[in-house]
């Protein structure tokens, strides 16, 4: 008996819609529904109105949605900023904030990218992309995410604590988030990045962490062997489907081990 009944609630279950899946704005407006519901039905009788109210919490609790098709009509007429709110979605990438700082210019201020020689476009550096390498090179091989964390970020780096989501890679100190990347691999070429451009931009200290962040995503544009597999770096044009909705964007993804080094939307 004790192993039936799980056996028969699991027919009913949507993993692809609960747990990590849920769609927060979904469960709101299906919840809403189920109080009005209730609430009309406890006029004919309470206890019936009580008992639909009951059923309903189960079904939007082990589905994800009382209604069916609820989370296509969500992502098709709630509007974007709204579904943003809620996403689920893993990705460094915040709203832009406002500021003064274009990551190309401190680029090319620094010597890191100047124009191509044979295409109309920019380019890395030789001398900065060796340079580069070689500290991602080292960053990987003596494990020094933390300790170079910690310094650019002022916190004793026996605080921080690394997770893991998908392909995300989150840095937390005491349970606060501080920083998101698209992948481990993303923060080794940040932090190596982080220290030859304090060498080779003489303002770079006086930076706020979220514009040196932004510099430091900019700058992964230009990556074309990843820092962890040495693969090739693939740009490409992706549709990323969420909880909630789905966006396009514009990614790069190491070609030997999958790892992810960018991602952004594609209106950014």
């Amino acid at each position: 008996m004790s192993t039936e009944l799980p056996s028969f609630i699991d027919r009913f279950r949507r993993p692809e819609y609960t747990g990590e899946n849920r769609c927060t704005p979904c469960t709101i407006v299906n919840v809403a529904i189920a109080v009005v519901l209730g609430a009309a039905l406890t006029l004919v009788a309470i206890p019936f109105g009580i008992g639909v109210f009951a059923l309903s919490l189960a079904a939007i609790y082990l589905r994800g949605y009382l209604v069916p098709g609820t989370p296509t009509l969500t992502k098709r007429y709630f509007p974007d900023w709204f579904l943003a709110a809620f996403d689920k979605h893993e990705t460094s990438e915040t709203v832009p904030r406002e500021s003064d700082v274009e990551p190309e210019e401190v680029l090319s201020t620094a010597g890191v990218i100047r124009p191509c020689e044979e295409i109309d476009d920019l380019c890395l550096d030789d001398q900065f992309r060796n340079a580069w390498h070689d500290s991602m090179a080292r960053v990987e091989e003596e494990g020094a995410e933390k300790s170079d964390l910690g310094a650019i970020l002022d916190v004793d780096e026996d605080d921080l604590k690394f997770e893991e989501h998908d392909q995300a890679f989150l840095a937390r100190l005491e349970g606060r988030h501080l920083g998101q990347w698209e992948s481990h691999a993303a923060l080794v070429a940040d932090l190596a990045a982080a220290r030859e451009l304090r060498d080779r931009y003489p303002d770079w200290e006086a930076l706020t962490v979220d514009d040196q962040s932004r510099v430091l995503s900019g700058l992964r544009i230009f990556l074309e062997e990843c820092p962890e597999c040495g693969g090739t770096v693939v740009p490409e044009q992706e549709t990323v489907k969420s909880c909630c909705r789905s966006m396009d964007v514009v990614a790069a993804n190491c070609q030997n081990c999958d790892a992810r080094l960018l991602e952004v939307e594609q209106d950014r």
